[in-house]
């Protein structure tokens, strides 16, 4: 059971009303997902949340197929069910597999990984579990994908780490039917 109420959209107004009508825009979903509805009890944090998240989402540089290796390998790090099956869908369309995506918490000794995919996932789990990397997978990550790609990298891994931790401490529910 959640720990906060969620804020449903019928009983917000003023500025949490535009947020959960710009995410649905954004997004493009017709309904909010309890995530937005439980860090909308913070309306002000959760107007500066979701812009960041449009940005990862949307505008970054990174490859939405690196950004989705990032998210799902922290994701099972963090054992936050909630951000883990929420991009499922997200990863599929970005070019992972159903066997890659099940096979993501194995990645180092599977098959189903290029070099570069067990690259990006090591540097988004070293991330997550120690909270920095060494300088070895830093210096590989940077050569293989450049100065602007490791920091938006690093900036999307972090950013969603801080959503798996939100996710996980709030104990933020599936929504009915799953994804």
């Amino acid at each position: 059971m959640a720990r906060v109420p969620y804020v449903e959209k019928e009983n917000v107004t003023g500025d949490a009303r535009a947020l959960y009508d710009s995410f649905e825009k954004q997004f493009k979903v017709s309904r909010v997902p309890n995530v937005v509805k439980a860090l909308s009890n913070s309306p002000a944090l959760a107007a500066k949340v979701f812009p960041l998240a449009n940005y990862f989402m949307n505008e970054s540089s990174l490859s939405p197929r690196r950004r989705e290796l990032a998210v799902l390998i922290l994701m099972k790090r963090l054992n936050c069910e909630y951000g883990f099956v929420r991009h499922i869908d997200i990863a599929e369309r970005v070019g992972l597999t159903k066997e890659q995506i099940d096979n993501v918490g194995s990645y180092s000794t599977s098959s189903l990984f290029s070099d570069e995919d067990k690259l990006v996932l090591r540097y988004a789990e070293e991330l997550t579990q120690k909270a920095k990397v060494d300088d070895d997978l830093y210096r590989q990550v940077q050569d293989r994908l450049g100065q602007k790609e490791v920091i938006e990298l690093t900036a999307a891994t972090s950013f969603w780490n801080m959503m798996a931790r939100n996710l996980n401490a709030l104990q933020v529910e599936l929504e009915p039917g799953g994804r």
